[in-house]
């Protein structure tokens, strides 16, 4: 699963990776947007052994029950699935209690569903509970910490995608002490809006669908602007989620001050994209600061690689595309949850390529019998999968500005009007930008 994730992201970035204890009672809670992905990318970041807390449903047959304890599972049972079987939870609580008590670290959800959007579900108080049961039956002196982690996915069901991990600061259990004394329900409440407040600190939570559409389109035409004037490299993580945030307070800003204003860029912005779009483009290519898709400046490149290229494109799209195409097929025949789809991809995916190399491996060790071509094979395999994959869309990027260089002799008016439409959009957001940041001073002020 560490290579799997390294291939499968383009980026993994983790904030703050040092605040999760290296040892000691430590019971660790995450957003949930894509299902059994989550649980592997956190697992995959941590140098320690962690437990998980699945839902009960999944442990209903005998083969599941001999198998996924020894995957570290325990079942927790959920009202919405069966309220019958709630009553199991006591086992499960004295499960965590004895885990903890052994110093251990156990995962947990605690939305208590999983559905890719930005969005916190409300937080249920299971966790609160077992932590603070946990440290009663050990007069507080366990030393249980609690970890939030905000993932943040880029798109969670395509490959080469990025992931921004972000971590806070440990809240101690022991700080509850006095609450849980006086009264353990409320301190149960108190410790659960706590962890409610750190996650969605470390994620981008939107409530309203207004909002969210809207700042999807705002990022899409605007965010590279603002990283280019306020000097953050597209490498700084952290900065570019912190901008993100504050995208996300503008926007919600106009769409609660200035409704009638949020909705007519709504629509601008959609109307623009979608003409660009028609003409087989994308918005970064009529982006005049990008300079790097400049026509004239890469078509040598673009010939290079092209001519260069391809023979070695062939090569990796011949040994690879059965192991790549597999995965992909399986996760849209195995379900029309699209959160599932992309964990399913990117698990089915290490076994694809795992058996299509070993096969392939094989016979070109029989066909050769010659130890030393097999090995260099076996290592050509996966780069010139991954050259092959880059070459690709690096060819829809080149083809991209050929259409855009045609498109400015033959519909030259259009191409105009479009690039036209986006400057004045982006006006607009300058001046919002202006007015929101005065907003701000008079509020401080």
């Amino acid at each position: 699963m560490k290579i799997t994730t390294k291939v499968f992201f383009k980026k993994l970035s983790v904030h703050n990776k040092q605040a999760v204890p290296k040892s000691g009672p430590v019971m660790i809670l995450a957003n949930h947007p894509s299902t059994f992905m989550d649980p592997i990318v956190i697992s995959v970041i941590l140098n320690r052994k962690v437990y998980y807390l699945a839902k009960g449903e999944l442990f209903k047959s005998k083969f599941s029950q001999l198998i996924l304890p020894k995957l570290n599972m325990i079942p927790v049972y959920r009202k919405q699935d069966d309220p019958n079987q709630m009553i199991k939870n006591k086992d499960t609580f004295e499960k965590c209690f004895e885990h903890l008590e052994k110093g251990g670290a156990i995962l947990m959800f605690p939305e208590g569903i999983s559905i890719t959007e930005r969005k916190l579900r409300p937080i249920k108080t299971g966790a609160a509970r077992i932590v603070l049961g946990a440290e009663e039956r050990n007069n507080f002196n366990l030393g249980v910490k609690v970890i939030t982690i905000g993932l943040n996915y880029e798109n969670p069901h395509r490959f080469k995608k990025e992931l921004f991990i972000n971590i806070d600061e440990p809240i101690v259990a022991k700080h509850y002490e006095n609450d849980y004394q006086n009264d353990q329900f409320k301190a149960c409440e108190k410790l659960t809006e706590h962890i409610r407040q750190q996650l969605e600190k470390l994620t981008i939570s939107i409530n309203d669908n207004r909002i969210d559409e809207l700042q999807e389109a705002v990022e899409s035409l605007y965010k590279s602007k603002l990283l280019k004037e306020l000097g953050i490299s597209k490498k700084d993580k952290e900065a570019d989620f912190m901008l993100s945030k504050n995208i996300t307070k503008s926007v919600a800003f106009f769409v609660e001050q200035q409704p009638e204003f949020a909705l007519d860029m709504q629509k601008r912005i959609h109307d623009y994209l979608r003409n660009v779009q028609r003409l087989g483009l994308s918005d970064e290519y009529l982006n005049k600061d990008n300079k790097s898709r400049s026509f004239i400046g890469n078509s040598m490149k673009s010939f290079l690689v092209m001519l260069l290229g391809f023979p070695v494109y062939v090569y990796g799209l011949i040994n690879n595309y059965l192991a790549y195409k597999i995965p992909g097929i399986i996760a849209e025949r195995a379900t029309q949850q699209i959160q599932f789809r992309g964990p399913i991809a990117m698990v089915s995916g290490t076994f694809t390529f795992l058996i299509c190399y070993s096969i392939q491996i094989a016979l070109v060790w029989n066909l050769s019998e010659h130890a030393v071509a097999t090995c260099i094979y076996a290592a050509s395999l996966p780069v010139s999968g991954l050259f092959a994959y880059w070459y690709y869309h690096e060819m829809k990027s080149i083809s991209a500005s050929w259409i855009l260089f045609v498109l400015f002799y033959k519909k030259s008016r259009l191409i105009s009007s479009l690039i036209s439409e986006r400057e004045a959009i982006i006006a607009v957001f300058d001046k919002a930008r202006e007015e929101y940041n005065k907003e701000l001073r008079e509020r401080e002020g």
